[in-house]
Formats: structure tokens, sequence, C-alpha cells
């Protein structure tokens, strides 16, 4: 009998063992679950794509293009005529000489579209040059009548920016906002930035601007039609009747916004 009984408790405690043994792995498996469901997945987090209310800085975005204008051969040396454009490497940098009351516009060799993308361009005019002539940025989708175009510049002491809409050999531009700029185009380098940003609705662009690193202007447009994969960008000089313009440009970036 004694026998027995003892067989008996252990059986008992070997069974009360296994359930305990069971009931931890339970659990253990339970907060494995939940912080299994509570995890951010790798790549996820806060989305980068800039909105309306997002707070914008001149140096935002990851780099996609750069040029310091070193190598020669990457843009284009093919004079434009008309309007009367020359573009040529130089020791000082990327010299664009414009001519007549255009806006002269020189394309980077990277051309994939971008749904919000920052530009920069740093660059100097001699002293003197004709009253609101100077350099910029632009940001152009679709082709044809379906075209957009923002012109970002600061011509003499006023930064502006501009929409031109449609087949740019007829579309002429007008002016969204024009204002002081805290410094002038002329032979102290100067460094603009452009943004044009598709917000999520698919028809509005946000487009900001920032001269030496401080912001100018910072609205939200609607176009009558935002076709196309996306911005593509350039740089312009806007030159006068009075006198041709000489800009020479030491460096260009194009961003990615959304990155």
């Amino acid at each position: 009998m004694k026998r027995s009984q003892t067989a008996l408790e252990a059986r008992l405690l070997f069974i009360a063992a296994v359930a305990v043994v069971t009931l931890i792995g339970l659990c253990v498996m339970a907060v494995g679950v939940a912080a299994a469901m509570t995890r951010t997945p790798a790549g996820s987090g806060p989305s980068k794509k800039v909105s309306e209310s997002t707070a914008l800085k001149a140096g935002r975005g990851k780099i996609l293009y750069a040029d310091s204008f070193h190598t020669a051969g990457r843009w284009s040396t093919s004079p434009l005529e008309p309007p009367g454009t020359t573009f040529t490497y130089t020791p000082s940098g990327y010299e664009i000489v414009g001519t007549g009351s255009f806006v002269h516009t020189a394309i980077p060799p990277y051309l994939t579209a971008i749904q919000q993308v920052s530009m920069s361009i740093t660059a100097t005019q001699p002293a003197g040059s004709p009253a609101n002539t100077g350099f910029g940025v632009v940001c152009r989708r679709g082709v044809g009548a379906a075209r957009v175009q923002y012109e970002i510049y600061v011509g003499g002491s006023q930064w502006v920016v501009e929409r031109r809409d449609g087949a740019i050999s007829g579309a002429a531009p007008f002016v969204i906002k024009e204002g002081s700029s805290p410094t002038a185009a002329g032979p102290a380098p100067m460094t603009i930035v452009g943004m044009c940003a598709t917000l999520a609705d698919g028809v509005s662009s946000r487009v900001a601007v920032f001269v030496n690193g401080a912001n100018v202007v910072d609205l939200v447009d609607t176009a009558t039609a935002l076709s196309g994969h996306g911005w593509l960008t350039g740089l312009i000089v806007v030159s006068s009747e009075k006198a041709p313009n000489t800009v020479t440009v030491t460096r260009f970036e194009d961003r990615d916004l959304a990155a």
C-alpha cells in the first residue's frame, strides 16, 4: 500500500509539472504574438511625403544628382538660336550667356521624373547687370497642351514664382507671386532652392523657395492639369533686351523630397 501511494504521488507530481511547463510555454507564445502584432515592419514608418503642412527646410530630401561643373561634357554646350544662348564650361563653372528678353533653360543629364522634387542652383552674375535679370531653377511635367512649368528665380532684388501652361513655344508665363529677396543676384555666390511637390490629391502642387537658406515663399497652386510621371528639372537664366546677361553656375542639385 505504501509503494502504491508513493507511485501515485509521483505520477500526480509529474502531471502537475507538465501542466506548469505547458502553461509557461503558452504565456511565452502569447507574449511573442503580442510583440509581433505591435512591432513596426521593416522599412515602414512615418511617411516622408510632403503634405500641405509638412515643415520644409532648404536641405530636405535625398540627393539624386549633383554637379559642381568640374568635368565638361555632362551639360550641353550647343548654342540655342533663337533666342541666342551660349553654354560654356570655364575654370569658374558653367557659363550661360543669354540675350534678349527671355528665360533661357539648361537641362541636367539626370532625366528621372520625381513627384516631389527639390532643385538648387548656386551661381553669380556680374555687378551692374540689367535690372530684373538673374537666375534660378525650373520644374516641368507633361507635354504639349498638358505641360505645366514653374519658373523660380531671383531677378535683381526680387524673387519670382511664375507658371507657364501649355507648349513652351506658345505659352507665356504669368507671375503667381513675387517679393523682395534677402539677397540680390550679383557677384556674390547665391543659392536658390526651388521645391515642386505634387500633393496627395494629384492636382495641387506645393511650391517653396529658399534664398541662401531663407524661406521666402511657400504656397499651394492648382494647375489645369498635372499629367506625366512627375517633375523634370533644369536651371534658368533671365536676360533683358538692354544687354546680355552672363551667369556662372558653380553647383546644381536635384533631390527627392519624399526620400
